[in-house]
């Protein structure tokens, strides 16, 4: 999961089904509907940055704070 969720987000598109597949691995099983209409209620910014955390990535960005990439 982490190697596709390293690729994932240095290319910047995200797909849902990886999130459901993710969460349905720590948590009882929720099916697709139901995940995406409380994911995208939720600030995507604030996940990223958790899944940063759990992975233990390091997140580059420039001077400015914009996401560069993140690296193992």
């Amino acid at each position: 999961m982490k190697t596709e969720y390293i690729k994932m987000r240095n290319s910047g598109k995200y797909d849902l089904n990886w999130f459901l597949d993710y969460y349905n691995s720590l948590k009882p099983s929720i099916d697709i509907n139901n995940f995406a209409m409380i994911f995208n209620m939720g600030n995507l910014d604030s996940v990223l940055e958790h899944l940063d955390k759990q992975f233990e990535l390091t997140t580059l960005t420039d001077n400015n704070g914009k996401f560069i990439k993140v690296c193992k």
